[in-house]
């Protein structure tokens, strides 16, 4: 995601701040459109966040410092901000299959799974017998869950502990964290200037 470029949904946006005491709501809109609007609502007495609006919604909670005053600490540290999340309506992730396919390939090559697989040893040609591998483990491949089931017993059958890794095979992040901490920047900035 381009966050320079999502900034620009921004620009007319005018923050406001509600305290209520455990309360605290920051919302974030262009008076004119319901586009990109986003509220974030601390209930500082649990240490926990609502993210509410056009971009989805979110609810993340901490021990301590999910609170107005303290969400600074999350920022700028996205992968902190996941660990917290307890619900969220956007996908965090994506599955891309030809990232996947790249990134079997050059486990394929770095593993040389030609001289440890029989599979379509039939096949004269290297390259045209490593694809083939590739194809059956990305059978299944789906771009919300990766790689299916059918894909891991293949992929097991040539990586030991496949199961630890092969969830991460074609992964991307949406970017919808970083665009929920862009906008808390961007409104508080705003505030702190007035």
């Amino acid at each position: 995601m381009d966050l320079k470029k999502q900034k620009e949904h921004f620009k007319n946006h005018i923050a406001k701040f509600t305290d209520y005491g455990n309360i605290k709501i920051l919302d974030f809109k262009n008076p004119n459109s319901s586009e990109y609007r986003i509220r974030f609502l601390f209930e500082e007495d649990y240490c926990r966040l609502h993210i509410s609006g056009d971009l989805g919604e979110l609810i993340a909670t901490n021990y301590s410092n999910m609170t107005y005053e303290k969400f600074s600490d999350f920022v700028n540290d996205v992968d902190y901000f996941k660990e917290k999340i307890d619900c969220n309506n956007r996908k965090l992730y994506v599955y891309d299959e030809d990232q996947a396919r790249e990134e079997l390939l050059e486990m394929a090559e770095k593993h040389d799974w030609l001289l440890f697989s029989d599979k379509y040893s039939y096949e004269d040609d290297d390259k045209e017998r490593l694809s083939n591998i590739i194809d059956d483990i990305l059978y299944d491949f789906d771009p919300d869950r990766g790689i299916g089931s059918k894909g891991y017993e293949e992929l097991d059958d040539l990586e030991c502990d496949a199961f630890e890794f092969a969830g991460d095979i074609g992964k991307q992040e949406t970017g919808i964290l970083d665009l929920y901490m862009l906008a808390f920047k961007l409104a508080k900035k705003q505030l702190d200037k007035q």
